[in-house]
């Protein structure tokens, strides 16, 4: 047994003369010069752990004896989160990145697409500041600063749902100070009215003839004025003047029997306005080189007509948000209490 002992310890080495020579010839029971199956797996391991030695049983496997018992590692103490992203444990790789800088080092993604210009302008406004009437107008003109003369318009956000018909809100407001801008006006009438028409300013005046032109595709106007009885002609034109908002509309006060008054309130400033199907009014209210004092009344104007024509159909809180801007300008948001008690307060 000290025989067959001795060429098993010896596994790892070329076999001797002894034990090649068979069973026989070494007096073992069993063969040892080549191990068995079940010796392979334990038999790579004791080439990567030097520490262990193999020693040949009489079944001819390889049992290891360390030399040292190592200390059994404790799961306990490794953090529950440490994971090597690939499901085990172990440290996750991440791609090195590139310091971001100029706009693409902004917080806010829609600022990385805008200009110097804006950039350093919406500074002079707080973002979350909810403002009063009178300092959202002396804002909004002072970061106005393009090379034109911007606009000042007013963004209502109404909870209301367009696609209900009690909670549609169209109509027209007269802003006292005037728009800023000159209206081109055309007016479709037939018989006398078409010299009313022309006696009271309007710039195209037309029957038939002006019908077939808007067909052709005539567009040079920005108010198309038709009195009742025309009305049944122009419905042929609802396919071209419906899309660009220019299809006359007793609600926007563009049918009229009292062609002269419509012609006249439009020049002066009447503005038509209506939400779109997100709930939102935008409505221009003049220029922003006009008076802080103009800016105000023109502005208090929309606010009084968007109360006025409340629809039946609106429930629970009728205004949401309310922004007053400039064309090229950020957007300044205004305080809702403050500013109905502002209208309240200029309409007394």
């Amino acid at each position: 047994m000290a025989t067959a002992a001795a060429c098993a310890s010896s596994l790892l080495a070329p076999p001797s003369a002894s034990c090649a020579a068979g069973p026989a010839a070494s007096g073992a029971l069993f063969p040892t010069s080549v191990p068995s199956l079940r010796a392979y797996p334990r038999l790579l391991l004791a080439f990567r752990r030097p520490a262990a030695a193999a020693v040949a049983d009489p079944q001819g496997a390889a049992v290891l004896e360390e030399e040292e018992d190592e200390a059994p590692v404790q799961f306990d103490d490794i953090d529950e989160d440490y994971e090597d992203g690939y499901g085990g444990r172990g440290p996750a790789f991440t791609a090195p990145t590139r310091p971001r800088t100029g706009k693409a080092a902004l917080p806010l993604k829609r600022d990385r697409t805008r200009s110097k210009r804006y950039l350093e302008i919406q500074k002079l406004r707080e973002s979350k500041k909810e403002y009063d009437v009178p300092m959202a107008i002396s804002l909004m003109k002072q970061v106005a600063n393009t090379r034109f003369v911007e606009s000042a318009e007013a963004h209502f956000r109404m909870n209301l749902d367009p696609k209900y018909n009690d909670q549609q809100l169209r109509a027209t407001v007269n802003l006292p100070k005037g728009t800023g801008q000159t209206v081109k006006i055309a007016v479709l009438t037939q018989g006398e009215k078409i010299d009313e028409a022309r006696a009271a300013g309007a710039d195209i005046v037309g029957s038939d003839d002006l019908i077939e032109q808007i067909k052709g595709g005539f567009m040079e106007f920005d108010k198309l004025i038709a009195s009742p009885d025309m009305m049944p002609k122009v419905a042929s034109l609802g396919k071209i003047l419906g899309p660009r908002g220019l299809m006359p509309n007793p609600k926007a006060g563009t049918v009229s029997p009292n062609i002269t008054q419509a012609i006249d309130e439009f020049k002066k400033g009447k503005v038509e306005f209506r939400v779109d199907k997100t709930g939102i009014a935008h409505i221009p209210f003049g220029k922003v080189n006009f008076p802080e004092e103009d800016l105000i009344a023109n502005f208090m104007a929309v606010v009084r007509s968007i109360e006025r024509n409340k629809p039946s159909g609106a429930k629970g809180i009728y205004w949401k948000t309310a922004y007053v801007c400039s064309s090229m300008g950020p957007s300044i948001k205004l305080n809702i209490k403050e500013m109905l008690d502002y209208g309240a307060d200029s309409s007394n």
